[in-house]
């Protein structure tokens, strides 16, 4: 299916996963302050699709470390609610993006079911904790353009988002590293938003 993405955020990564949950639920998850990081995530394949975290499914979106080690993902919106989260690496970055938001084939791993009761989606650091103390901030989606260059960090604290959920249950797929041409790679994750009739 072609779809026309409109660009709605970035995360930043050091290497570790993020997690995209039921807004509701993300108190479950505890990865800074009771080392489900460590003791949970740490060890993932890399086509792992989705975790348990309390009685909800998270789905585990980024980061794969052959196509960058401490990098940016971006985030994407379709017009019929799909989420993107690419990774990407290549001379011209944001090309680079665009071709692997176009990119059709099978996805690498399995896909997996996430429920979004609360009408919010959201997408953080599995590196921390889902609410307190320890958590990361987590920021609306933003319409706006994708970045010409990969570009540094900032020098503010990492943040995750908080998307409007489009159905009451997504489907995760998964790309992990995939080669455009000799010099640009990329892996992608898709939320699709599954309908109650089309489950």
């Amino acid at each position: 299916m072609d779809r026309t993405w409109q660009h709605i955020g970035r995360l930043w990564t050091n290497g570790e996963p993020y997690l995209a949950i039921d807004a509701d639920s993300r108190h479950h998850w505890l990865g800074f302050s009771q080392d489900e990081y460590f003791d949970r995530i740490v060890d993932l394949n890399d086509d792992q699709t989705a975790i348990a975290v309390g009685p909800e499914t998270a789905a585990v979106v980024g980061a794969d470390g052959v196509v960058r080690d401490d990098s940016w993902k971006e985030v994407f919106e379709s017009a019929d609610g799909t989420i993107a989260i690419v990774q990407a690496s290549g001379d011209d970055y944001r090309q680079t993006v665009a071709a692997a938001l176009k990119h059709v084939g099978d996805p690498t791993g399995p896909s997996a079911l996430i429920n979004v009761g609360s009408g919010e989606i959201a997408i953080f650091s599995a590196a921390s904790d889902g609410t307190g103390h320890n958590s990361m901030t987590l920021l609306p989606a933003r319409a706006g353009e994708t970045p010409s260059e990969h570009g540094s960090p900032t020098s503010e604290p990492d943040t995750g988002l908080l998307v409007t959920a489009w159905a009451p249950q997504y489907r995760v797929d998964i790309w992990t590293y995939t080669e455009l041409d000799d010099s640009s790679c990329f892996a992608r994750w898709l939320l699709v938003p599954v309908q109650p009739d089309s489950a």
